[in-house]
């Protein structure tokens, strides 16, 4: 880390929500977070707030390591507030 990262947003100190393993992926239906099944019966919503459900129908997949800073991110129309970690580009509800 050099100085010029010192003044990172809070978002970007958010720890990484990278799945186990790439079995038994769920997708948030709002925000498109990936996370095994395991990890989604660990929390009660999802890591950027959302109350959605998750579904297996999503396709392709894109790392997001700061947000803020994330082209793909303002491409897509995100919020500003994404955690960092995979994110499905494409969702279905199932």
């Amino acid at each position: 880390m050099n100085n010029s990262d010192s003044g990172q947003d809070s978002q970007e100190e958010k720890p990484f929500a990278i799945p186990k393993q790439i079995k038994d992926l769920r997708a948030c239906q709002y925000c498109g977070l990936l996370l095994t099944l395991e990890q989604w019966n660990k929390i009660t919503q999802c890591l950027n707030g959302c109350s959605a459900d998750q579904t297996k129908i999503f396709s392709g997949i894109i790392c997001v390591m700061k947000p803020s800073k994330s082209w793909v991110i303002k491409k897509l129309g995100n919020s500003k507030n994404i955690h960092p970690g995979l994110y499905a580009i494409d969702v279905q509800a199932e």
